[in-house]
């Protein structure tokens, strides 16, 4: 052992104050706080002739991953009629008066990849906001800056809408845990949609596809103040979903979750809300498609029958001959979810649609 002298220690002493973490300096910035934010890029799809030949291949795509898989999707006749028109499609593309930022934010320490949809011109009354949860996985599903048509159902109805890439995906920092410690990115969305100025914070909706709706329930489960919830496509049976689909057991459950092979049945209870629907305290929205084949419409099913025991508010729509995406209705399915989150905004505040569409 080396002896050390008083004037050895005082000589280290500064170089052990560098490598000190920076939040035990007091330098770690707040949850929620943004880091880093630019435009998004423009949209790639530049005509409505592009925009059917993508959703063409996308849906195509779509069959081929249900066919490795052992499901069998309807190709339909006429992909187009399910689609945008010309009309409905270019007044989207033009996207007037909003716009698309790509964001980075603090969550636990870590900077986390997100999306903010929001008008351009922000001044005036505050705006409702959706905290949207992405499907998917890792880099699977993740967030991109003109899905939903950037958003624009819900933007030109007068709401904000923010979403999180969860950790370790889009160059964020650590890594998810399909339904773990990533939780705490969807709960610090709220003090960063505060520090905004411009978000009505009495008046805050949670809206989930797929994997996403885990995150719903996950989010409702530790409480997070918010007025209702729309759950589209949405997982509630972890057990039941690897029961369909085995191979995500081993190529996401084991790869994502902690101790996995050491908790297995904990780990997909503490991920599955019909285990714990007493907990789920606010009016859900349940959206899903009879021949959902990535999420068995069971898991709507299943969370509905759990609420209704529980003598929860929720309601539920199963859309007959219908996919993951709900593409056959999702016109229709987007105009449910925004009258559902209007109807249960606060009494003070009413978002009028005529008003709300920048000019």
């Amino acid at each position: 052992m080396v002896a050390m002298n008083q004037t050895t220690r005082r000589s280290i002493f500064p170089l052990l104050l560098l490598l000190v973490s920076p939040s035990v300096l007091g330098q770690s910035k707040p949850d929620g706080t943004i880091v880093d934010d630019v435009a998004c890029p423009a949209n790639t799809v530049t005509s409505y002739d592009q925009y059917i030949q993508r959703s063409r291949q996308a849906y195509a795509e779509e069959v081929e991953a249900a066919k490795r898989e052992g499901f069998t999707m309807a190709t339909p006749e006429k992909l187009s009629d399910w689609l945008l028109d010309r009309r409905e499609w270019e007044r989207r593309r033009a996207y007037a008066g909003f716009e698309c930022r790509h964001i980075k934010y603090v969550s636990d320490g870590l900077k986390v990849s997100g999306y903010l949809w929001k008008p351009k011109d922000t001044t005036g009354a505050q705006r409702p906001l959706i905290i949207f949860n992405r499907g998917g996985n890792r880099e699977f599903g993740t967030l991109s800056p003109w899905m939903w048509s950037g958003f624009f159902p819900f933007l030109e109805q007068g709401f904000v809408v923010v979403g999180s890439q969860y950790r370790g995906n889009d160059g964020g920092e650590g890594r998810e845990e399909f339904g773990g410690a990533e939780i705490r990115d969807v709960l610090n969305l709220l003090p960063l949609a505060k520090a905004l100025g411009y978000v009505d914070m009495n008046n805050v909706f949670l809206l989930g596809v797929s994997r996403g709706g885990m995150m719903v329930y996950l989010a409702l489960k530790e409480g997070m103040n918010v007025n209702a919830a729309a759950v589209m496509s949405g997982v509630s049976d972890v057990p039941a979903l690897v029961k369909d689909r085995p191979e995500m057991r081993e190529h996401v459950l084991k790869e994502l979750i902690p101790d996995f092979d050491k908790r297995a049945d904990e780990a997909m209870r503490e991920r599955s809300a019909i285990y714990w629907a007493d907990r789920i305290n606010v009016p859900v929205l349940i959206l899903h498609g009879a021949a959902d084949w990535r999420a068995d419409a069971g898991q709507a099913l299943g969370i509905a029958q759990k609420l209704h025991e529980k003598h929860k508010t929720y309601e539920l729509i199963v859309y007959a001959g219908d996919n993951h995406g709900l593409l056959m209705h999702r016109a229709e399915s987007d105009r449910r979810i925004v009258d559902w989150f209007k109807e249960h905004l606060r009494s003070d505040r009413r978002v009028d649609a005529r008003n709300a569409h920048p000019r």
